[in-house]
């Protein structure tokens, strides 16, 4: 009885050290979890999960954005320009001002798009990885934080979002 019980609790410590692991998130893209965690997690908080009322959670939303072209350019300008003014995400109000991130290098925004779309999003659909092309594609283009945000309000109406 002793020895059952000693290694039932030897079992139950194995597996509650185990649990962690078992449960941790799967990181694709690492360099851009490393600029995630230093930049945008700050606002939009560890994991994407967000701030009420002020910066929106990325675990759903930006997964859509990325399958359709428009969803994919608002991404990406609004991570190179910034965005301000009121937005609704799934029925919640968020007002926030967005800093342009337009110094980082477009590997580095390339990464942290990925790692939103694919690392912290469950659902992406036929979403491709972002790549420094069009990252240069989006700065030979480069917009102001309104025409951002007005742009954005037509991305999320064609999405159906």
């Amino acid at each position: 009885m002793k020895t059952a019980s000693v290694l039932m609790a030897a079992l139950a410590a194995g597996a509650m050290s185990l649990a962690p692991q078992a449960f941790a998130q799967t990181v694709h893209y690492p360099g851009g979890k490393s600029t995630f965690d230093g930049k945008c997690a700050v606002c939009h908080q560890a994991g994407g999960k967000g701030m009420d009322g002020l910066a929106p959670p990325l675990v759903e939303y930006p997964g859509k954005y990325a399958g359709s072209p428009d969803g994919r350019s608002q991404l990406g300008h609004t991570v190179l320009y910034g965005m301000f003014g009121p937005i609704k995400v799934k029925e919640k109000s968020y007002n926030f001002k967005m800093p342009s991130f337009a110094s980082l290098s477009d590997e580095e925004i390339a990464d942290v798009l990925n790692y939103v779309v694919f690392d912290l999003n469950a659902e992406h659909g036929s979403a491709k990885p972002f790549d420094v092309a069009e990252v240069k594609a989006w700065r030979a283009g480069p917009l102001d934080q309104t025409a951002v945000h007005q742009r954005r309000d037509a991305v999320v109406k064609g999405l159906g979002l």
